[in-house]
């Protein structure tokens, strides 16, 4: 269990490649290089265009173009590894971990060199337009890895509370310009996975910034919204399952539903066990799906073109039977295991599974999920 946490925080601690939004190859139409940037996940040159401008929509199908602007996966890579190196620390008292973290924060938040402005005008960008999407928004939903783990550094006497108090001078900026931009706004609005993860990254975010009152408000009101309009009586997710990747986006909003409910809890509602009034809840979205993941998708009802992935779904069963212990999820958790490794193993989808115990563990004594979901 741990040694996989310290592994991957000592292949943080030794890598020395930079992180920063200005080595894309190509600038934002603001020029400017500071501005984050990603392209449109599923758009496509336009074949009846000469230039291919602008960009078309194909629901579901990645275009590996993507992967020419590193802004995206750079700033995942952030968030995991001060995470990863936040827990490190938390478990070995070992200040190295620390020091590179606070390293890591400087270089993206801070270093005028290399920092990232604090906003998402460009994101999801679709080329043959002059700005990002609001679907863009969701870029910066893994925040909460970052802001999870820094708590358990303060301890440490190479933790910066100077970069802190810059941090969270940039988180400030940043949750303004959700707040107060249209395309933040219409993010929020968002009925399906793009909404609950703004949900997701405002009570973070609120909370970091020890607007703890508003934090507690935010995080029971969007909990009540998700579910009474995310989920139907049957457990069915509606706005998930109209998309061609009907399995992946119902098990995705599923897991920020479950980073709802924690934060809910954290703040005094018990969101995993709240019935919408028409009997929805959380638990019934589980157990929608575990029907389907234990006939491998025969008689899912919708279309569905990339297969039905068991990895992420194993992970919240593993974490549902902590919530609610019923033995139909740890004997659905025989069977559906074997079958999540294998993706591994077979590198389907590029599945990446770690064993669960450290979430699980940290669910059952601290109620934080950690690492658990995405």
């Amino acid at each position: 269990m741990l040694s996989t946490l310290l592994n991957k925080a000592d292949n943080a601690l030794r890598n020395n490649s930079v992180y920063s939004v200005t080595l894309k190859p190509q600038l934002a139409p603001s020029n400017d290089p500071h501005d984050f940037m990603s392209l449109a996940r599923y758009f496509w040159p336009n074949p009846k265009k000469k230039n291919g401008l602008p960009y078309i929509g194909r629901d579901g199908y990645v275009n590996p173009e993507i992967e020419t602007v590193k802004d995206y996966s750079l700033l995942r890579k952030l968030f995991k590894d001060v995470e990863n190196l936040g827990f490190a620390y938390y478990f070995t008292r070992n200040d190295s971990y620390v020091e590179k973290s606070v390293y890591r924060i400087k270089e993206w938040f801070i270093n005028p060199k290399t920092k990232m402005n604090p906003n998402l005008n460009y994101a999801s960008f679709i080329k043959g337009h002059k700005s990002g999407r609001r679907t863009g928004v969701l870029d910066m939903h893994p925040i909460y890895r970052m802001l999870q783990s820094i708590p358990l550094m303060r301890s440490s006497h190479k933790w910066d509370l100077s970069v802190e108090k810059e941090l969270k001078d940039w988180i400030s900026k940043y949750y303004q310009w959700l707040e107060t931009t249209s395309l933040g706004k219409d993010e929020k609005y968002s009925k399906n996975n793009h909404g609950t993860y703004y949900d997701v990254q405002a009570v973070y975010l609120l909370s970091y910034l020890d607007r703890e009152e508003e934090a507690r408000k935010y995080s029971r009101e969007a909990l009540i919204n998700r579910v009474n309009k995310g989920i139907l009586p049957t457990g069915q997710q509606p706005h998930e399952t109209k998309r061609p990747t009907s399995w992946f986006y119902s098990t995705f909003n599923l897991q920020a539903l479950f980073l709802l409910a924690e934060r809910s809890q954290y703040f005094g509602f018990d969101g995993w066990n709240y019935v919408g009034p028409e009997g929805q809840s959380i638990r019934k979205a589980v157990d929608y799906l575990l029907s389907f993941a234990l006939s491998n998708g025969k008689g899912w009802p919708f279309k569905n073109i990339n297969g039905f992935e068991m990895n992420n779904f194993v992970k919240l069963l593993e974490l549902a039977f902590v919530i609610w212990p019923d033995d139909k999820y740890l004997e659905a958790l025989v069977i559906l295991r074997p079958k999540a490794k294998l993706e591994q193993a077979l590198e389907y989808r590029n599945a990446d599974w770690e064993d669960n115990y450290l979430c699980v563990w940290s669910l059952m004594t601290n109620r934080q999920l950690w690492t658990c979901v995405e």
